[in-house]
C-alpha cells in the first residue's frame, strides 16, 4: 500500500480528527550553506522537502523516496539530525485534516541530480538564507530549520 493509499484510506475511517503521522524532514544544503524549500500545494507556504513513511517503510527509505518524488534529488549520504515530536508540530490543513508529526529530520550536503519541483505537492523549489528564510513555514520547518542554525562547528557551514 503506497503512501497516498494509506492516507486516504486511514482518513476515510476516522475523518479530519488529529492522527499521529510518521515521516522524514529533509533539510538539503548546497555549498553556500543555503536550504531547499518547497513552495508547498496544500498550503501555499514555503516548506522542507519530506513527507509520510509509506506503511511498514523504513525512513531512510521514506527520505530517498520523497527526496525523488518531490525534488528530483537522490541523496549521496544523510545525517540523522534530530526527532521531532509532540504538541508542537499539530497541524490543521486547509482541508481541515489535523495531525500531529514524529519526523526524523535528516541533513542531506551530498546529492545527485538538479532540483525540480514534481508539480504536485511543490510548485517551485529554491535555495533560502538561513537568515532570509520565508515566514509562514510549518512547525515541524520551523523547528528542524532553528535545530540547523543552531548548529556549529567546523562541520557546518
Amino acid at each position: 500500500m503506497s503512501a497516498p493509499d494509506y492516507v486516504r484510506d486511514l482518513r476515510r475511517l476516522v475523518g479530519p480528527r488529529p492522527v499521529n503521522w510518521a515521516g522524514v524532514c529533509a533539510l538539503v544544503l548546497n555549498a553556500a550553506g543555503e536550504v531547499l524549500l518547497q513552495r508547498r500545494t496544500d498550503t501555499g507556504g514555503w516548506g522542507t522537502l519530506g513527507g509520510i513513511a509509506e506503511l511498514g517503510e523504513a525512513l531512510e527509505d521514506t527520505l530517498r523516496r520523497e527526496l525523488r518524488e518531490e525534488a528530483c534529488l537522490t541523496p549521496r549520504g544523510a545525517e540523522l539530525l534530530a526527532v521531532v515530536s509532540g504538541p508542537g508540530t499539530y497541524q490543521k490543513l486547509p482541508n481541515g485534516d489535523e495531525f500531529y508529526q514524529v519526523t526524523a529530520v535528516y541533513l542531506v550536503r551530498d546529492w545527485e541530480g538538479p532540483p525540480a519541483a514534481d508539480g504536485e505537492e511543490g510548485v517551485a523549489l529554491h535555495f533560502f538564507p538561513l537568515d532570509a528564510l520565508p515566514e509562514h513555514l510549518g512547525p515541524v520547518d520551523r523547528q528542524a530549520l532553528a535545530l540547523l542554525r543552531g548548529r556549529t562547528g567546523p562541520r557546518f557551514p
